[in-house]
This record gives C-alpha cells, structure tokens and sequence, in this order.
C-alpha cells in the first residue's frame, strides 16, 4: 500500500503561498489517487496469479488436445475400416462379374469351336 505523509504534504505547501485549506485538499486528493495506484506488490501478484493461470490454461489445452486426438484417431480407423469393407464388397462384386463373363467366353468359345 502506497503512503504519503499529508502533514509533511501541507506544510510544504503552505511554504510556497498555498492557503492550508487548499494544502488539505490537494493531500486528500493526492492520498485518494495514490491509492487507487498498482503498488508493486499488487503488480507481483497480478503476475504470479497471471502465470498460474497460463499454467492451469495450458494443462487444460494439452488434455483438450489429447482428448480431440484420441477421439480424432478413433473416427479416422472407423472411416477406413469403412471404406476398406466397402472396398473388399466393391471387389467381390468385379470379381464375380469377370469370373461370369469369363466363364460365358470360354463356354461360347467351346460351343463354336469344331468338334
């Protein structure tokens, strides 16, 4: 907490040609803005409680991130699992209709052919 000595304040006032009950009111006007000054003990603090949150900030965003990535992950194996199935039953049916038409080319093949 800041401090001011009024009566020093006053004194040295009145011993430049100002009236004393001007003095007091410059002292309670310059004592109520020292008070509303940051000290540097208030500064300290705001700087400390300021870290502390960066900290308790920073904790939470790391969790955060795990957490999206952990879930991120998750989504990306289901997809491909996804689009592998539907791949391998894409496939299946290629590989059925080529076997078909393969196997009605070789049967034509053999029916035309000369005995």
């Amino acid at each position: 907490m800041n401090s001011l000595d009024t009566l020093g304040y006053c004194k040295r006032l009145e011993k430049v040609g100002v009236p004393r009950e001007q003095a007091e009111v410059h002292a309670q006007i310059l004592t109520e803005v020292i008070n509303q000054v940051a000290t540097k003990d208030d500064l300290k603090e705001l700087e400390v409680a300021t870290k502390d949150g960066l900290k308790e900030l920073e904790v939470s965003t790391k969790r955060d991130l795990k957490e999206l990535e952990a879930r991120l992950k998750e989504w990306v194996a289901l997809y491909v699992n996804e689009q592998v199935a539907k791949l391998k039953a894409d496939m299946m049916k290629w590989l059925v209709t080529v076997s078909v038409a393969q196997a009605s080319l070789i049967i034509a093949a053999l029916r035309y052919l000369p005995h």
